[in-house]
């Protein structure tokens, strides 16, 4: 192996590469080379003679898993047996070994929905069933990811949350039934085997003694656990992320795990510093928004000497940062549609390609639909959702087929309780028609609720009829607003602006 060549360093990557023993948590800024660092401090942990077997590199995805060997085996210009894997297939690949697992399939999405679809059908709900096994699967996925009891009833369906522990047992059993193994059960799995076997939990220890893993911040507490039952003394742990960049947040990470570990093994802290991407101006101006959020580690961060001659990487023209504000998203999206076809004019010749970045697949979809309508070619990398299937279309275009005159059960079953009307699976039959869900009422229901249900159907009615006659857009304004239906996305939002403001872009 060539020696470890240094001068292409900044003194805050020589100072991480060049890290002795014990434990390190490593600050990585936007665009400050953290992959470089990492298989640079794996060939200076081989030059100082620890076996390349010992040494195990946790990343988050595949992509980045095998982007991260095949960049060291660049660096290293030979094989070498250094163990590099995602969270999950470390992780399964010790419960295989130690004999905690069998050989089994493993559940795919599909599967997994017909599983909880088939345990929700005991239930007498009013609910979309398919919908809510979707968000049911969710909840669970973040208690294995979390143990966060509470927290995954309160990303429960509404009327579901009660039944969690039930349910949470029926799933758990019907996969096992099934002969296959969920996704999460490895990492729950792999926590339950090292903490209640000491001696398979000694052997590993001993097996991978120098542990780095990279995106820590986006570490849920599950996988924490099963890390700090894989290290021992002196805790050879080289954990690299950035707070500033946590984005799984759904999935129960929380870059609070960053002071944790600090905490825990008292690690100590460095920070590479050094933007190679950005200009001076760019890396303010993020420093600027970023700096709100009082809840970070603190970073002084700055650009690239080498790229303040005002371009940024190989850009051919100055980089600049424009903030321009809209009244509406239609103001938006027509101003970016005149500035990508301004920009397209600009550099037809010469084959330029510029680049777009979104918020939420929902908002890229709709300015993909714009483009396609403008005649903009464009390229998208990531495989959005069909917008008209997700939830919110599918309930807003039952509205309007139901006032059209189309009355069919799965229709009525979306928009009977959107929002909540407290309209029984019963009373809905297999089709009834307002009338005769009132005739039910009448006959089997007591005086006192018999009054409420009738005038909350009798107003359900006296809404399709008006929205029989408006143009679209004023009778999807009036599901929103009239009908309640926003008011629907805000309970099941839960107060996360967030998820609601995604939820108000789908319509």
């Amino acid at each position: 192996m060539p020696m470890l060549e240094l001068n292409s360093l900044n003194n805050a990557q020589r100072r991480a590469v060049t890290w002795g023993e014990g434990p390190l948590l490593l600050l990585a800024g936007p665009g400050s080379g953290k992959t470089f660092t990492i298989t640079k401090r794996i060939l200076y942990l081989l030059e100082r003679g620890v076996p390349p077997e010992e040494i195990l590199v946790i990343t988050f995805t595949k992509e980045a898993a095998a982007a991260m060997q095949s960049r060291f085996r660049q660096l290293s210009n030979q094989f070498s047996p250094v163990n590099f894997g995602t969270f999950h297939s470390v992780f399964y690949h010790i419960l295989l070994e130690s004999g905690g697992f069998r050989h089994m399939q493993l559940i795919n999405d599909s599967r997994k929905k017909k599983l909880m679809i088939s345990i929700l059908r005991r239930y007498e709900m009013t609910s979309e069933l398919s919908e809510d096994a979707v968000k049911i699967l969710a909840a669970v996925s973040l208690y294995k990811n979390t143990a966060d009891r509470e927290r995954a009833i309160s990303e429960m369906p509404p009327g579901w949350g009660e039944r969690f522990g039930e349910i949470l047992t029926a799933y758990t059993e019907a996969v096992r039934e099934a002969g296959a193994v969920d996704f999460d059960d490895m990492l729950f799995e792999c926590r339950r085997l090292l903490k209640e076997n000491p001696k398979v939990r000694r052997s590993w220890q001993n097996r991978f003694r120098y542990i780095l893993i990279d995106e820590f911040q986006d570490c849920n507490p599950i996988q924490y656990e099963v890390i700090r039952l894989l290290a021992a003394e002196p805790y050879n742990l080289f954990a690299v992320g950035d707070d500033d960049q946590s984005i799984y947040g759904f999935r129960g990470a929380s870059p609070d795990i960053l002071r944790r570990f600090g905490e825990d093994f008292g690690a100590e802290r460095l920070l590479l510093d050094v933007n190679s991407r950005c200009t001076e101006e760019i890396v303010k101006a993020s420093l600027s928004v970023i700096e709100e959020n009082q809840d970070r580690f603190p970073k002084a961060l700055k650009a690239d000497a080498a790229d303040e001659s005002g371009t940024a990487g190989n850009a051919a023209e100055p980089a600049g940062l424009h903030i321009t504000s809209f009244q509406d998203r239609t103001a938006q999206t027509d101003w970016l549609l005149r500035q990508a076809a301004e920009w397209r004019r600009n550099h037809v010749e010469n084959g330029a390609r510029c680049a777009i970045l979104f918020r939420t697949n929902s908002c890229m979809q709709r300015i993909a639909a714009a483009m396609h309508s403008a005649g903009i070619p464009y390229f998208v990398r990531e495989r959005g959702q069909n917008i008209y299937e997700h939830f919110v279309v599918k309930d807003i275009m039952a509205y309007l087929l139901l006032a059209s005159g189309d009355w069919r059960r799965e229709y009525l079953l979306r928009v009977v309780n959107r929002p909540v009307r407290y309209i029984s699976r019963e009373a809905v039959g297999e089709g009834r028609t307002i009338p005769e869900m009132q005739a039910y009422y009448r006959e089997y229901a007591d005086a006192g609720y018999r009054r409420d249900v009738l005038e909350r159907l009798s107003c359900l009615r006296k809404q399709l009829d008006l929205l029989k006659d408006m143009p679209l857009m004023l009778g999807v304004r009036y599901i929103l607003k009239a009908v309640g239906y926003e008011g629907y996305l805000r309970t099941l939002a839960k107060g996360n602006q967030e998820k609601l403001s995604e939820l108000r872009e789908i319509t």
